[in-house]
């Protein structure tokens, strides 16, 4: 994957920019709204971000007791503890530490050299360059953002750099979840058609046992899924029920239906 530092740092600073914008005009009980996280308020949300910026900064949050099964590692911590210890804010004090913690972030960032950028070290994907961790961090950032704008009927931000991040970063995984998760056999062409507002064609090809994205087929796909890029990223994040996006059209299957409908149904791959 090819890490472009001047492209991500900008995806950063757009995402932070459209997250502030957007909390610069919610009254506290949009704040405390649910989103579309079970258990998560739209504040939560913003403080998950904030929580993840102080982890990379090597900031620390107040001390606060974690125990939860689904905490594997110090990203999930750190948001835990976020949630925790801004529970008792109001929205916009969340919103005054984000805008504190990203100006603080976008600054080392953008002073961060080539080789800085480029080293391999710890992400959420395993074992990868600083920069891919960056790109997961406009990806979460920017699908935090309509997790929060759809349940409050405040649609925006479905183009432009950040979600073209996005959408990138969930593509890299079309093999995987074609594959792995959606179990695609051998020989399988599966065409996945996002039809905009971020338009791409994923095709991933399964040869010799391992479902790989390629340029282009020898032949016609076999299995076709095509959908919007919202209703991509809101299923492949799992925020939504495929069956439903199915069956109400959102989501279009053709060529071989029971591999199609089996990818479709197992989009979902975030953890």
């Amino acid at each position: 994957m090819s890490i472009n530092k001047t492209q991500i740092v900008e995806g950063l600073n757009q995402i932070w920019e459209k997250w502030s914008h957007f909390g610069s005009e919610l009254s506290e009980n949009q704040w405390q709204t649910s989103s579309r996280l079970p258990g998560w308020t739209v504040k939560d949300n913003l403080s998950h971000l904030v929580g993840g910026e102080y982890m990379l900064s090597g900031r620390k949050l107040p001390e606060v007791e974690i125990s939860a099964e689904h905490v594997k590692n110090p990203i999930g911590e750190a948001n835990e503890k976020a949630l925790h210890s801004f529970r008792e804010k109001q929205g916009d004090e969340v919103l005054a530490l984000f805008n504190e913690i990203t100006a603080e972030r976008f600054q080392v960032l953008s002073e961060m050299s080539e080789e800085e950028f480029q080293a391999v070290g710890f992400t959420p994907v395993g074992e990868a360059p600083y920069g891919r961790f960056m790109q997961i961090r406009v990806y979460d950032a920017w699908l935090h953002l309509q997790d929060c704008r759809e349940p409050l009927g405040l649609p925006g931000d479905e183009d432009g750099l950040p979600a073209e991040i996005a959408i990138d970063e969930v593509s890299s995984a079309a093999g995987y979840i074609v594959g792995k998760k959606g179990g695609a056999p051998e020989g399988s062409r599966v065409q996945i058609s996002i039809s905009g507002p971020i338009e791409r064609t994923l095709r991933v090809q399964v040869k010799e046992g391992r479902a790989a994205l390629v340029e282009s087929f020898d032949g016609d796909p076999t299995s076709t899924l095509t959908m919007s890029s919202l209703d991509f990223t809101a299923l492949t994040g799992g925020r939504a029920d495929s069956a439903t996006y199915i069956e109400d059209g959102r989501v279009v299957l053709g060529g071989d239906l029971e591999v199609a409908r089996r990818i479709a149904e197992n989009l979902a791959y975030t953890i």
